[in-house]
C-alpha cells in the first residue's frame, strides 16, 4: 500500500466534492505543474512545458461551470501559496475570475457560498441551467 501525501488527500476530496455538488456536468481540470523529477531532467521538462504554455503558479483545479471558471489552489494544513502562486491568483482576480486557496471540502463549500454558486447541497431541488 502506498502512502499518499496530505495535499493529495485534500486534492482528491475536493475533486470528488466538486464533481458531486456542481450543477451542469462541469468540466473540471487539474493543472499538473509538479513534475516529480529533480536535477537536469526536471529542468528540461520545466523548460519544455513553459515553452508549450505552462504558467508557473497556476491553481491546481479549475472547474468550468455555467457561472464561469472557478479556480482552486489546494493546500494541506500548514502549507501556504508561494509568492508566484499569490501573484497569479491576484492576476486571475484582477481579471474578474474567482480563485480560492482551499485546505478542505469545508473551505470549498465556503468559497462557493461566498461566490454565490448554487450546489446540490444549497439547492436540492435543482438549478435551471442553459
Amino acid at each position: 500500500m502506498t502512502r499518499q501525501s496530505p495535499e493529495r488527500a485534500v486534492h482528491l476530496a475536493v475533486l470528488a466534492y466538486l464533481r458531486a455538488v456542481l450543477f451542469g456536468n462541469p468540466v473540471i481540470h487539474h493543472s499538473p505543474n509538479e513534475l516529480g523529477l529533480s536535477g537536469p531532467a526536471a529542468a528540461r521538462q520545466v523548460a519544455k512545458h513553459k515553452h508549450l504554455g505552462m504558467t508557473s503558479g497556476f491553481p491546481d483545479l479549475v472547474a468550468f461551470t455555467f457561472h464561469g471558471p472557478l479556480f482552486f489552489e489546494v493546500k494541506a494544513d500548514g502549507n501556504y501559496p508561494t509568492p508566484i502562486q499569490k501573484a497569479l491568483h491576484a492576476d486571475l482576480e484582477r481579471l474578474n475570475y474567482r480563485c480560492a486557496v482551499v485546505r478542505s471540502v469545508d473551505d470549498v463549500r465556503a468559497a462557493l457560498a461566498r461566490w454565490g454558486i448554487p450546489t446540490r447541497e444549497t439547492m436540492p431541488e435543482g438549478e435551471m441551467v442553459p
